[in-house]
């Protein structure tokens, strides 16, 4: 049909189907869009493009399709490490049990076997999840961008449940002595920045000094290092870019750091260079060992933070709010159990004032319980029911 420059300066390209629907996407640029224009217009000549070609693509001719163009669409994806996972989950997992079905007759119960079929060669509950997931984009998007089916088969109704494992994090003696441990060593600035403002690596990895203002002591989210593709995006997790207060002792180690920076990133390699991953988990899984404390990964400071901030008396808002999580269901999976908070209040509650009466060692027959301890107080309990008209009062 056409193709139209966006007022974001990207262009869209539109073309109508052999069922005269229209078939859109949006392209970084007008080559790309004229190149899947030219790619829509020969899939149509071959019958492939709408109805015509659900009822004829295989799973096998679907994928290929679907890779390609997104691949094409997303310039990130051009990257090898995405084209590679994307393309072993599909043949590892969906070609050998679905490859060869038609597009239009893949059905629940195909998916489901798929799964069930992971699960007998001993795939974990996480991976068949990933792969729901994946077969739940490839059905979607035949129906959103491609007009091939109207129904997803892979219905939420079939979604593995995983089971939530608390994950391994330090207590507030342990966060102490790692950092004591590792204040003056190598990485150790990237350690201090992750438990205390919690982190993702890949933040940590693309903040800047520009992203922190000193003066007033506030941090801001607002790009991602993504390993995978090698690339620092423009926007951390979520999109959404978000800011924090500094606690005091992280901010004065970063006063001298920055006294010493050579590069606009704040934590960097021994070189200067981008900070890596792969040496960085290293030494701290070596401090981890040395201290003989839980041997952590980057993703369990993270956790840890939950339990400094927790421990000087932060909620679960707040804890959402320093996270940027999406829902409190994602924050939930950060708060530990804290153990002893429910035994300190039972031992403090208390809403009946306790009377105590001479050493007896038979109860008294009035029309209160008594219980009577070694030394033979006596404390007297309101009779159940709350008849008595003084023990109800305020007790609804």
């Amino acid at each position: 049909m056409a193709i139209l420059k966006r007022n974001n300066g990207t262009y869209q390209a539109r073309f109508l189907d052999a069922n005269r629907r229209v078939v859109s996407r949006v392209f970084a640029t007008r080559r790309e869009a004229e190149e899947q224009e030219a790619r829509w217009k020969q899939q149509k000549a071959d019958g492939l493009l709408g109805a015509q070609g659900g009822r004829t693509l295989t799973m096998n001719e679907y994928f290929l399709q679907w890779h390609k163009d997104a691949v094409d669409a997303t310039p990130e994806h051009r990257q090898s490490g995405w084209r590679r996972v994307q393309a072993q989950l599909y043949r590892d997992y969906v070609g050998p049990e679905i490859g060869q079905a038609k597009l239009k007759d893949i059905s629940p119960q195909m998916v489901r076997r798929v799964l069930i079929v992971m699960a007998k060669k001993g795939m974990s509950e996480q991976t068949q999840l990933h792969v729901f997931g994946f077969m739940r984009k490839l059905f979607g998007d035949a129906i959103e961008n491609y007009q091939y089916l109207i129904f997803n088969p892979a219905i939420r109704k079939l979604k593995p449940k995983v089971a939530v494992k608390e994950a391994k994090h330090l207590n507030l003696d342990q966060i102490r002595r790692l950092l004591t441990q590792v204040a003056d060593r190598k990485y150790g600035l990237a350690i201090w920045l992750q438990l205390y403002m919690g982190l993702r690596a890949g933040e940590l990895q693309a903040l800047k000094w520009e992203d922190i203002d000193l003066e007033t002591g506030r941090i801001t989210i607002r790009r991602v290092y993504v390993r995978k593709m090698d690339l620092i995006r423009d926007y951390p997790k979520g999109r959404k870019q978000h800011s924090a207060s500094l606690p005091i002792e992280v901010l004065e180690m970063l006063r001298e750091a920055k006294a010493k920076a050579t590069s606009d990133l704040v934590v960097t390699s021994p070189r200067g260079n981008l900070l890596p991953y792969r040496w960085y988990l290293k030494a701290l899984r070596d401090y981890c060992r040395e201290l003989d404390i839980p041997v952590l990964g980057t993703h369990g400071l993270r956790h840890s933070t939950s339990e400094l901030y927790m421990s000087h008396g932060a909620s679960r808002d707040d804890l959402r709010q320093l996270f940027a999580h999406s829902s409190t269901t994602v924050t939930d999976r950060y708060v530990h159990d804290r153990g002893s908070n429910l035994e300190k209040v039972a031992n403090v509650i208390q809403l009946f004032e306790k009377r105590v009466t001479t050493p007896v060692t038979t109860g008294e027959k009035s029309g209160n319980l008594s219980t009577e301890n070694q030394a033979g107080v006596t404390t007297k309990l309101p009779r159940q029911g709350f008849s008595d008209g003084a023990a109800s009062e305020g007790v609804s």
